[in-house]
């Protein structure tokens, strides 16, 4: 763990210095990033316009929960997107030959190499934004809250990753994946949204098969109304399944895997 820890600060120091050298870029993304908020704010600000609530989740609260689902998305941008994103090629082109070569634990490699710094000004942003949007609602967030929350959000952040990940690994089995970014950003589109506004069996499905439902929805849920046992079990199983499931994927998909020099 220690030894991971120092190779990803590495890995953060490069990725900062690579990205200076590259100004205008760094602040382009965060406009972009502002333009995609603003979006998000505007179409449920469309729908409050016909109801007063979606269920439990009123105006407020939907606000509150697409901060925290900008915080998610942000946090997955920092840390792991910009790697998924280039895992099929790596697999095609048998650039991963290099990544095995490597003293380092080849998933944990693939998975944080690279890191988008421009996504830490982003947290900051939204982390005040939350709290400045609370206190303005007349919200009073207990302490419990925010502690469960936070362990909420990382179990969050690992189906996010999990999900991802499972999706980018299929390029073992199908050499070539290439829409594995557009499949993976269509999933997380269900993440986007407060869960009560899912029914039946896609319910069910969104908080087990695929558990975008605990991604985003869960944390807000507990940020706003308090730990609810229920769904931070729930939380925590799917989360430990999903992660053991990655572990085997990829073990399995690198016996699959044909090198650049077969």
């Amino acid at each position: 763990m220690v030894k991971n820890l120092k190779l990803f600060w590495a890995f953060f120091s490069n990725s900062l210095t690579r990205d200076m050298e590259f100004k205008a870029n760094f602040i382009g993304m965060l406009f972009v990033d502002s333009v995609y908020y603003g979006s998000h704010f505007l179409f449920f600000s469309v729908i409050f316009n016909y109801v007063d609530s979606l269920l439990e989740f009123t105006k407020d609260d939907v606000t509150l929960f697409l901060i925290i689902t900008f915080m998610m998305d942000t946090v997955y941008m920092l840390f792991i997107a910009e790697n998924l994103g280039k895992l099929n090629r790596m697999i095609v082109k048998g650039d991963l030959d290099f990544v095995l070569m490597k003293p380092v634990n080849s998933q944990f490699f693939s998975s944080f190499r690279y890191v988008n710094s421009y996504a830490v000004v982003s947290i900051f942003l939204l982390t005040g934004l939350l709290g400045y949007a609370s206190h303005t609602m007349g919200k009073v967030i207990p302490l419990e809250n925010i502690v469960f929350f936070g362990y909420s959000f990382i179990l969050g952040v690992c189906i996010f990753y999990s999900v991802d990940f499972i999706i980018a690994s299929l390029a073992f089995w199908f050499r070539d994946f290439s829409m594995s970014g557009w499949f993976s950003h269509e999933i997380m589109k269900f993440s986007m949204r407060p869960d009560t506004i899912y029914s039946g069996f896609l319910r069910k499905t969104l908080f087990t098969i695929i558990p975008m439902a605990l991604v985003s929805s869960v944390p807000a849920r507990i940020f706003i109304y308090g730990p609810e046992a229920r769904y931070l079990l729930l939380q925590t199983i799917v989360a430990i399944c999903f992660l053991c499931a990655v572990r085997i994927i990829w073990v399995r998909g690198l016996a699959r895997y044909e090198s650049a020099s077969s």
